[in-house]
């Protein structure tokens, strides 16, 4: 205890988290700053329910998701399928979309999968870790797929890269308290009562 005699020895604050990429950094998803020449503008993360599915960068008109969650063919095609649904009436062109995907996902879409989807030229170009997969021509499929992660009814929060803190966390007021805050706060309150008791 803390009484006469006793212990006097006050734990050391808690240590800096460790940088990104090092053993023991918190896991995340380090989304380039260039693709293509383009500058990344936006980031969100596309969530259901507590599992974080993948990050998305907006990269001007291309859009980049990286896996941070395995997920099987059929399943992310039909779920991005499904979004379009709403933003293009022309079923044709999703269900071309939804095929070219499936049969550039042979082994799925496995955590640390890259997605690429470039939404100029009138059309959407795909490709899966750098290897163009093919197209689907429509300016509607083109203009819906942006919508997906642009429009009023984006599938996730795209916040601007300035919204985004050192601790890696996206600002804009979704998560006040972040793991590193929270150890900062920890070892400030720490520090405190060390100095009140000795």
């Amino acid at each position: 205890g803390l009484g006469r005699g006793g212990d006097r020895r006050v734990p050391p604050p808690l240590a800096p988290p460790p940088p990104a990429g090092s053993p023991g950094a918190r896991p995340g998803i380090a989304s380039p700053d260039k693709l293509g020449g383009k500058p990344l503008n936006r980031l969100g993360v596309r969530t259901k329910g507590p599992i974080k599915v993948y990050a998305v960068g907006e990269y001007g008109d291309t859009f980049l998701l990286q896996m941070s969650y395995g997920v099987g063919a059929a399943k992310m095609s039909a779920a991005l399928g499904d979004a379009l649904k709403p933003r293009c009436g022309d079923s044709k062109l999703i269900a071309d979309f939804e095929a070219c995907l499936t049969k550039g996902l042979p082994n799925g879409a496995p955590k640390g999968t890259k997605l690429q989807f470039d939404t100029s030229g009138g059309g959407v170009g795909i490709s899966v870790n750098g290897k163009s997969v093919g197209s689907v021509s429509g300016k509607p499929l083109a203009s819906a797929f942006s919508g997906i992660y642009c429009d009023g009814n984006a599938v996730c929060k795209m916040n601007s890269v300035d919204d985004v803190g050192s601790d890696g966390e996206v600002g804009g007021g979704e998560k006040l308290i972040t793991p590193v805050r929270l150890g900062m706060v920890g070892a400030a309150v720490g520090w405190g009562i060390g100095k009140l008791v000795c």
